[in-house]
């Protein structure tokens, strides 16, 4: 039998559950649009399920591998692939090659206090949306999770060349087919750089993948990129633990040809006993070339989670982002979420 968190034959179940009631509400110009409330699993990260493990080879190398899947724990939908690869670790770094978070996502959550949760105002998740490639019938590209989470690639983690210093590369294979226009559409190269010493923390990503276009909005709607060009995503996250309290800056931007979606998050979290509560304000501006899509945004997340152990937090988040696209029309979302996650 294998227990929930427990080692068993060399594997780890680990998982979580998230719950959450929430309500959101886009306006544009002054008529609602769109207004939900209901229940969701996405507040703070969404529920999931999967098992890891590794096994010594000798020599100071060891295997490892991972499996996870996202689990819609208020529908019945089937249950979706978060992550799965294998590894290799030893003196000369390690390598995990199959689908898992991107470097830059791992860099902009890492100093988020909302923790990429489902509330509104963290405008760096449309940056984090876009695409895998494949394109609809009339040529747009579709939406996929990279840079969120990467298909078919690997991670390089070199070695420590000193303490608290982290570099590595990714290197992502679109498998479209080439053979006529060489395009090698969803193909990615990505470098990554980190330093982390008492309370400090900084990290710089870039990563450039072929024919992916910038996400527009979340319904979704693609600003489309010829199969040949080049996509460009960077990002920048500094942050300091000063104790009482914990500043933090983080800064997106991703491009192509001469479109180009930047946003930048100041944030700051305050420790008050059980109860950690933060606050984040950001600014964007998507400009698509003159066309009617070009916006500028404002956007603030704010909410207390509270530990009622070290595996379950009840928490209330809640946000809003406001456009105000090139024509002059300004649409406002706002929504909260307040439930109860669990780890184990």
């Amino acid at each position: 039998m294998l227990y929930l968190g427990t080692s068993f034959a060399d594997a780890t179940l680990y998982g979580n559950i998230d719950q959450t009631y929430n309500s959101t509400k886009t306006t544009t110009a002054g008529v609602v649009t769109n207004q939900k409330t209901g229940i969701s699993a996405y507040q703070m990260g969404q529920s999931y399920l999967g098992v890891r493990g590794a096994e010594e080879l000798g020599d100071g190398i060891k295997a490892s591998y991972l499996y996870e899947f996202g689990l819609a724990t208020e529908t019945t939908a089937a249950p979706t692939n978060r992550q799965s690869y294998v590894g290799l670790s030893g003196g000369f770094g390690a390598l995990r090659i199959g689908k898992q978070y991107s470097q830059a996502f791992n860099n902009t959550v890492a100093v988020d206090p909302g923790g990429a949760t489902g509330g509104r105002g963290a405008l760096y998740l449309y940056t984090m949306v876009s695409y895998d490639g494949a394109t609809n019938a009339v040529g747009e590209v579709t939406a996929g999770e990279h840079p969120l989470r990467q298909d078919r690639g690997f991670q390089y983690d070199l070695p420590n060349f000193m303490p608290g210093l982290k570099l590595g590369i990714t290197k992502v294979f679109g498998n479209a087919n080439s053979a006529n226009n060489g395009a090698k559409v969803g193909d990615g190269t990505g470098f990554n750089a980190s330093y982390s010493a008492g309370g400090l923390y900084a990290g710089f990503t870039t990563d450039s993948a072929k024919g992916q276009g910038i996400l527009k909005d979340a319904t979704p709607t693609i600003f489309p990129a010829p199969a040949t060009a080049t996509n460009k995503l960077t990002t920048l996250a500094l942050s300091y633990d000063l104790g009482m309290a914990k500043p933090s800056y983080q800064s997106t931007k991703v491009s192509v040809s001469t479109a180009t979606w930047k946003t930048d998050m100041f944030a700051l979290t305050v420790p008050l006993g059980a109860a950690t509560v933060f606050i984040s304000t950001s600014t964007g501006k998507l400009d698509l070339e003159g066309t009617a899509g070009d916006r500028k945004l404002k956007g603030m997340q704010y909410g207390v989670n509270y530990g009622l152990s070290k595996r379950t937090v009840a928490y209330w988040h809640a946000g809003n982002d406001t456009q105000t696209f090139s024509t002059g029309t300004t649409s406002k979302t706002t929504g909260f979420g307040i439930g109860v996650h669990h780890s184990f």
